[in-house]
């Protein structure tokens, strides 16, 4: 009896575990998905997020721009600044790892990085 006890706990707490992690993948793709401009023309980008990291057409993304500041003092650890320099939205998700975005606002460039809105 005992020993049927223990086993239901187990399979229990493996079950909540096993579905926590398959829950939490979702919920990451969901607020944190990112992923690198790699083209910009015509009003379109290409983006390093595809169908392997949850990616859907229709999903709008900020794109922010990471700069380099100037050294504060000699010999010391770079500093960097983060801004919001537009958005985008997921038109075709191209493949595994790549997806076409229509440019919604502002002057993105490759290199950017593009985050999923929540």
């Amino acid at each position: 009896m005992r020993k049927t006890a223990i086993v239901n706990v187990f399979l229990a707490i493996l079950f909540i575990v096993t579905a926590g992690c398959a829950t939490m993948q979702t919920v990451e793709h969901k607020y944190f998905m990112k992923g690198q401009i790699l083209d910009v023309s015509d009003g379109e980008a290409y983006l390093c997020i595809g169908s392997a990291e949850g990616a859907k057409a229709g999903q709008e993304f900020l794109v922010y721009r990471h700069e380099k500041l100037p050294y504060l003092e000699k010999g010391g650890s770079p500093s960097f600044k983060r801004e919001e320099v537009g958005a985008v939205k997921i038109s075709q998700v191209v493949e595994e790892h790549f997806a076409k975005a229509k440019i919604l606002r502002g002057d993105i460039k490759v290199n950017d990085v593009a985050e999923l809105t929540p």
